[in-house]
């Protein structure tokens, strides 16, 4: 990940160097412009200054009616300079500058979704990840993208998924096919257990993707958890049912506690005394 940010921070510095040189050689356009423009002065008042002894029956007006506009296309050329001139230093003004870098350096470490992921890898490592004819990946190959890729493991198992469930690729995984490392070396075969787990991959009817079915889920679980919350009231309802025979079973105990007449408190107290 340091590297990637320090090859980052170089182009971004070569990329300020171009435009520094650029903005020298409008500075130096600028310049020779300035000349032309005040050798065009100084012919225009020497022609106004000999004598025009041919024309002297014209009017001095007509004469000097083409200098207005030249010095209008002068100063309409220097005005161009100056504009771009300033366009080129507003561009590579530090603040713009590093509001720049900091969007790009942003933008690559913003994590991408595990298919943009998938195709980077086909640029990348286009001996490994194959959009027409595939084969079979080596077995850990997750561990040498986590030692290139500078993304989370997660990130690269969730891109490596969405490859090797590829129809073609499962169709790839036959007995004895050979398996390739991330730069197409051979990296053995594969073998009789996974080729069989393949097959039974490819007799099985399409499923629908992962998020699709998470999604479901999900939806499931959501129309569950109302269903038992409905429930819940039925079995709180049923709770006063099963209270009624307790109260229904109230006047026999009444009936029972009766108070007791003098002669049976006596007796009870000599039965008590005789089992001492």
């Amino acid at each position: 990940m340091a590297a990637s940010v320090q090859e980052l921070i170089e182009s971004l510095e070569a990329h300020l160097a171009r435009t520094q040189h650029e903005l020298q050689q409008l500075r130096e356009e600028n310049d020779r412009l300035r000349q032309t423009i005040s050798e065009q002065r100084l012919s225009l008042e020497s022609s106004q200054s000999e004598p025009l002894a041919q024309n002297a029956e014209d009017p001095p007006v007509e004469a000097q009616a083409p200098r207005p506009s030249t010095a209008l296309g002068a100063d309409s050329s220097e005005e161009g300079v100056h504009s771009s001139v300033a366009k080129a230093q507003a561009q590579t003004s530090p603040a713009n500058l590093g509001d720049q870098k900091s969007e790009e350096v942003a933008a690559a470490l913003t994590p991408p979704s595990p298919h943009a992921l998938l195709k980077q890898w086909y640029e990348r490592y286009p001996n490994a990840f194959f959009t027409g004819h595939t084969k079979p990946l080596k077995v850990g190959i997750h561990h040498d993208l986590a030692e290139r890729e500078r993304w989370s493991g997660k990130l690269i198992r969730r891109a490596l998924a969405n490859y090797v469930n590829l129809p073609r690729y499962v169709k790839s995984m036959r007995e004895g096919a050979e398996r390739v490392d991330l730069d197409g070396r051979p990296a053995g075969l594969v073998d009789k257990e996974a080729s069989q787990h393949a097959s039974e991959r490819r007799r099985e009817p399409v499923s629908e993707k992962p998020f699709k079915r998470e999604a479901r889920e999900e939806r499931d679980k959501a129309v569950s958890r109302p269903n038992q919350t409905q429930r819940k009231p039925v079995k709180r309802a049923e709770e006063p049912h099963k209270e009624t025979p307790s109260s229904n079973n109230a006047p026999q105990k009444h009936e029972d506690m009766k108070p007791l007449s003098m002669e049976e408190k006596i007796k009870g107290l000599l039965q008590k005394f005789e089992g001492r």
